[in-house]
């Protein structure tokens, strides 16, 4: 038996394995006696067939078949032995078979552990740019507006506003016929009329009890107002119930009740100076991200590079796929949304999730390799550590130190549900 390992060009090796006649015929006994292992036979106890009457008793098919899987396994294993130095991963895939009267070739691939490698050192000259992130009063004053709308009271109201109220919406699809084909309830809010001039165009001013009817036309409707079944010629929307939004005023005595007593903002003041330091907190942390994004993506194209395996990929890609299916709650209903989005668009999707999997993991072993270059000690199996550590030793070593956060923090509000969410 001959094995022969070329490399290859996707982190992997191509092995081909070539035997005879005659290594088929050493191990064909030993094979037989597995099979006779599991054979019943009347009139012979299990494991006690005579082998000329197991061979007559099997498919000679299934008898070379398991002949050539027994000396793959074999060639493996010696391979495995006799090239240590090389680090196999996974299982081998990619089998292909060829066979003339005397010799059978059986070519496979087995991927390696991948390794980053540098060309030169031009990526010593990609230079990090510097973090600077402030809080503006407009991020702290729309912070200050969603606490407060958080626990804002609700209190019936006549006409649809775009500034401060929420209203039920009755939908009824109705087809060329004058037969209803679809029919549920909507919100519509602020979100609503910031995201689509057509709702405050259609409905600011407009009374509770109100029915307004519009030709259906899904290019020119919003979203939320397409029928989900049926063909529909019009759409009768009836305003159900108007509520006006009152927001609570932010004085000491709702901080009081939002943060508690022994909470360490009891001020207006101490309450603006905690969220701008909170925004300030996150816009840090999303640059910091994005820079090391930015400073990776420049060290790929200065000469580190790596090429992950397919094993890998296919591992890192099932994950993502099981993720998927509990976010939706079972396997069912991840089919049931591919259906939806048709075969095209389900392709494409499975195609992005198999492409982010690929570059994830190219991007962290360039960032592992990245901390090697520079000389950081990272402790890559530490479930300890803070988040993002990795990258703030990155930054510290080209930039400098990000300013240190304060560890006292005032506890956050609870957020309440709104009527909105209620329903």
């Amino acid at each position: 038996m001959n094995k022969k390992l070329t490399e290859g060009k996707n982190c992997d090796y191509i092995i081909t394995v070539s035997f005879w006649d005659e290594d088929k015929s050493k191990v064909r006994w030993h094979v037989l006696e597995h099979f006779a292992k599991d054979m019943k036979i009347p009139w012979f106890r299990a494991g006690k067939v005579p082998m000329h009457i197991v061979e007559k008793n099997i498919e000679p098919v299934y008898i070379d078949m398991t002949i050539t899987e027994h000396l793959i396994n074999d060639a493996i294993q010696e391979i495995l032995k006799e090239n240590k130095d090389i680090k196999f991963i996974g299982e081998p895939y990619g089998y292909e078979t060829k066979e003339d009267k005397w010799t059978t070739n059986v070519t496979f691939h087995l991927d390696v552990y991948p390794e980053v490698k540098v060309d030169g050192k031009k990526w010593e000259g990609i230079k990090m740019k510097e973090i600077k992130v402030e809080a503006t009063d407009k991020e702290v004053e729309d912070s200050l507006l969603n606490i407060q709308k958080n626990y804002a009271d609700y209190k019936d109201a006549e006409t649809i506003s775009d500034k401060n109220t929420i209203s039920k919406l009755g939908l009824e699809f109705i087809d060329k016929n004058w037969e209803t084909v679809d029919k549920w309830t909507t919100y519509l809010w602020e979100t609503e009329f910031n995201e689509d001039k057509f709702w405050a165009k259609t409905f600011n001013g407009k009374k509770k009890k109100e029915v307004i009817e519009l030709a259906y036309d899904e290019k020119k409707l919003p979203q939320v107002l397409h029928a989900k079944k049926g063909e529909a010629k019009k759409v009768k929307i009836t305003i159900q119930d108007v509520k006006e939004v009152v927001l609570p005023e932010l004085n000491d005595k709702m901080i009081e009740k939002l943060f508690g007593k022994d909470a360490e903002v009891k001020t207006n003041a101490e309450l603006r100076a905690y969220i701008k330091k909170e925004i300030v907190n996150q816009k840090e942390e999303n640059e910091l991200v994005q820079t090391i994004e930015n400073y990776l993506n420049d060290v790929r194209k200065s000469g580190v590079n790596v090429v992950i395996p397919k094993t890998m990929i296919d591992q890192e890609f099932k994950v993502r796929m099981d993720n998927l299916k509990h976010r939706f709650g079972s396997e069912d209903k991840v089919k049931e949304y591919f259906t939806q989005l048709g075969e095209e668009k389900s392709k494409e999707f499975v195609d992005g999730v198999q492409s982010a999997a690929a570059e994830s993991l190219e991007k962290f072993f360039i960032l592992n390799k990245i901390t090697e270059l520079l000389w950081l000690n990272i402790n890559w199996n530490d479930q300890n550590q803070e988040p993002l550590f990795v990258e703030k030793q990155i930054y510290g070593k080209l930039v400098g130190a990000l300013p240190e956060k304060e560890t006292k923090a005032a506890k956050k509000p609870t957020k309440k549900a709104t009527k909105k969410e209620d329903k």
